[in-house]
């Protein structure tokens, strides 16, 4: 009986994969610590596995913690990304934070920082 339990407990601990999955961030636009020229029109997240549109939330924020607007979040082209349109904004260091709930039922919540630097004539 314990024997069983044991190697029960076991498999789980070894597969977690099965037994803990999340969704986890697999490729971003603008990426994390990215420097950009200019703000960008707008914004990707796209995931290891599908998220909950309904249930997601993103935020971009200013060093001021001013939060820019965004449109409302839409599915990407792939099932697993998420898209939204962003206004111009003047050049500095922003903060996005995702909050994404993925279709196992397990929220993540996450976030990095991008710079926008205004782009130096050439002499």
């Amino acid at each position: 009986m314990w024997l069983r339990a044991f190697l029960t407990v076991a498999a789980v601990a070894v597969s977690p994969n099965l037994a803990f999955a999340h969704a986890a961030l697999v490729r971003s636009s603008p990426g994390s610590r990215a420097v950009v020229t200019r703000m960008p029109d707008h914004i990707d997240l796209c995931f290891n596995e599908a998220v909950e549109v309904k249930f997601s939330t993103v935020q971009i924020t200013d060093e001021k913690g001013t939060t820019i607007p965004i449109s409302e979040l839409k599915r990407g082209a792939d099932p697993k990304c998420l898209s939204a349109t962003v206004p111009p904004a003047a050049a500095g260091v922003y903060t996005l934070k995702y909050r994404v709930l993925s279709q196992d039922g397990h929220v993540v919540e996450y976030g990095y920082q991008f710079t926008v630097k205004e782009k130096q004539p050439v002499p």
